[in-house]
This record gives structure tokens, C-alpha cells and sequence, in this order.
């Protein structure tokens, strides 16, 4: 029994826990160095978001800012063009009353209208005109009467009653047309 009282007494007296104690605080001072690692890190990521996020907002106000001079310059080019042929309506408009010969005022308003067109073309747009007996296209024209007519197929332009006007592929304005209906007898 002697030897299990000796044995007994010799485990609680390590010397292990001396050196365990030294570790708990260079461990601390690690972890604390390492804290305050990853708050400076993270300040600069913090740092960084914020101007990048600032950079961001400032690109979105300078982009619309030069998407609305942009339009604004588009619109003065476009309009420059149109204040040769308003000076030549507005002579007209004057020396209509004072017009000795009509056919000469009426010669003078139709060079207006072409210069008109003109000034369109110079700004690639171009007219839609759908010739009578041609087909029906949503896409390019707006039926503004629907009419029924025995000798003319179901969907076929009758009369275009005013002139359309696309840039590129794009419509501005389609053509307003008369388009023609089957009567019933005869869609049978």
C-alpha cells in the first residue's frame, strides 16, 4: 500500500503546468497582435469600399451628366438644321398677301418642303410611304380606319393618309393608313 501512496503522491507534482502557464500569455499576446492585425486590415477594406462606392456614385452622375449634354447637342444639331427652312415658311407667310402670282408663292413653299426633306435626310431619317395594294404591316404603319371592300384582299393598304418617318430600323412615326377589310360573303 506504501507503493500506491508514492505512486499517488508523484502525479499531482508535474512540472508541466509551470510552462503551460507561459504559454496562456504569449498565446494572448499573439491573438492580441493578430486582433489588431485584422481590425487595421479590415478599416482598410472599410477604407477602400467607401471610395470605391464614392468613385462609383461619381461615375453614375458624370455618365448621366454626359448622356443629357449629349441629348442636348443632339437636339441643337437637329434643330440648327430646321432654321433656314422656319426663316423661309415665316418669308412666305409674309408675301402671301402681297403674292401677285400664286403659282410663284406655291413654286416657293414646295422649295421649302424640300428643304424640309432634305434636312431630314441629313439627319438619316427617312419617310414610310406605303404604296395602295401593298400589305399591312403593324410594324411600320398604324391603321387609323378599317374598311370593307370586295376588290381589295383583307389587310391591303387602301390609302396612305399620312406619311410615315423611321431612323435606321427604328420607327418614329408609322404611317397612318386606310386598310381594307374582306365583307363577310366573301371571306367564305
Amino acid at each position: 500500500m506504501a507503493e500506491k501512496k508514492n505512486h499517488a503522491h508523484k502525479e499531482p507534482m508535474p512540472e508541466e503546468p509551470v510552462a503551460d502557464t507561459a504559454e496562456p500569455s504569449d498565446e494572448l499576446g499573439a491573438l492580441q497582435t493578430e486582433l489588431e492585425q485584422a481590425r487595421t486590415q479590415a478599416a482598410e477594406y472599410l477604407d477602400g469600399w467607401k471610395r470605391t462606392q464614392a468613385d462609383l456614385v461619381n461615375y453614375r452622375k458624370r455618365v448621366e451628366r454626359d448622356s443629357a449634354e449629349a441629348k442636348v447637342s443632339a437636339a441643337c444639331q437637329a434643330a440648327a438644321r430646321w432654321f433656314s427652312v422656319m426663316d423661309d415658311f415665316e418669308r412666305a407667310l409674309k408675301e402671301r398677301s402681297g403674292a401677285q402670282n400664286l403659282a410663284q408663292w406655291a413654286d416657293g413653299i414646295e422649295l421649302i418642303y424640300r428643304k424640309g426633306v432634305a434636312a431630314f435626310e441629313a439627319e438619316g431619317i427617312t419617310p414610310i410611304e406605303p404604296d395602295p395594294g401593298t400589305d399591312f404591316d403593324p410594324n411600320l404603319h398604324e391603321a387609323v380606319t378599317r374598311e370593307m371592300s370586295a376588290d381589295r384582299g383583307d389587310g391591303e393598304i387602301l390609302e396612305m393618309l399620312h406619311r410615315g418617318y423611321r431612323m435606321g430600323d427604328r420607327v418614329l412615326r408609322p404611317a397612318q393608313v386606310r386598310v381594307a377589310y374582306k365583307p363577310e360573303d366573301s371571306a367564305q
